[in-house]
């Protein structure tokens, strides 16, 4: 019985850590006003975050809507919004 007991623990201890990085995940809308592509920085909607490698390499100029998948402090993609 203990033995089930903590097996089920340690089921749910792993599910939850692998679930928290989806949970922190938040989704950004707004314009581009400042990207530094060599620094790894974006400003949107007057917030800076940094940018992940790949979110780095996306065309995106200031001055684009666009919608961010922000980890943290890290936008992870990005996409732009159409009009």
């Amino acid at each position: 019985m203990k033995k089930k007991v903590l097996l089920s623990f340690l089921a749910l201890t792993v599910a939850i850590a692998f679930s928290l990085p989806v949970l922190a995940r938040d989704t950004v809308t707004g314009r581009i006003q400042a990207l530094d592509k060599v620094a790894k920085k974006i400003t949107i909607s007057g917030i800076e975050y940094s940018l992940s490698g790949e979110a780095a390499q996306t065309k995106f100029k200031i001055g684009d809507d666009v919608e961010a998948t922000v980890e943290g402090n890290e936008v992870r993609s990005l996409a732009r919004l159409l009009q």
